[in-house]
C-alpha cells in the first residue's frame, strides 16, 4: 500500500505552467511581489488574506478559501492555500530527531519540489512576520490535519 501512494505522489508533483489555473497563477505573482516584505499585521492569515484579494477569489472569511482538495489523493498546485490545525512534524536525520508543532497556521503552496517536498509561503513563523519561502516535507506530518483549498475564480 505504500508503495502505491509513493508513485500516486510522485506522479502527481510534476505539472505545467499551463496547468495552473489563472487564479492560482495570480497567487503566485502575489507572493513573488511580497517576499521578504511585511503583509498588513504580519499574520500568516494576513497573507491568504492578501494573496485570495490580490487575485480577486471567491472565498468565505475565516476558513474558506476555495474547493478543498485532499493532498494525499488529488493533485496539489501553486497557489493552493494551506490550513494547518494541530500538526506535529517531525524529520530524522543520522543523529537527530526534530519535532516542531503547528497549532492553527495558514500557508500557500508556492512550488512542488519532488514527490514530498514542498515550497510553502508563510509569513509569522518563528516570531519572523515577514514573508517567506520553506521547505516542507508533507511525509514528516505526524498528527493533525493539513487541508488545502484550491482558490476559485470570482
Amino acid at each position: 500500500m505504500k508503495l502505491f501512494i509513493l508513485i500516486f505522489l510522485s506522479l502527481s508533483f510534476h505539472i505545467s505552467d499551463n496547468e495552473i489555473p489563472p487564479t492560482n497563477a495570480k497567487i503566485i505573482e502575489y507572493i513573488n511581489s511580497v517576499k521578504g516584505k511585511k503583509v498588513d499585521r504580519g499574520e500568516c492569515w494576513d497573507l491568504a488574506n492578501g494573496a485570495l484579494t490580490y487575485a480577486h477569489a471567491k472565498w468565505e472569511s475565516p476558513y474558506g478559501f476555495g474547493k478543498p482538495i485532499n493532498y494525499k489523493t488529488e493533485k496539489i498546485i501553486p497557489g493552493d492555500i494551506i490550513l494547518i490545525q494541530n500538526v506535529t512534524m517531525e524529520s530524522k536525520s543520522e543523529n537527530s530527531i526534530t519535532r516542531w508543532k503547528m497549532v492553527e497556521h495558514t500557508a500557500i503552496l508556492f512550488e512542488l519540489k519532488e514527490t514530498n517536498k514542498v515550497m510553502v509561503a508563510e509569513q509569522n513563523v518563528n516570531g519572523v512576520r515577514k514573508v517567506q519561502i520553506n521547505e516542507w516535507n508533507l511525509d514528516d506530518v505526524k498528527s493533525g490535519t493539513l487541508q488545502f483549498f484550491r482558490p476559485q475564480a470570482n
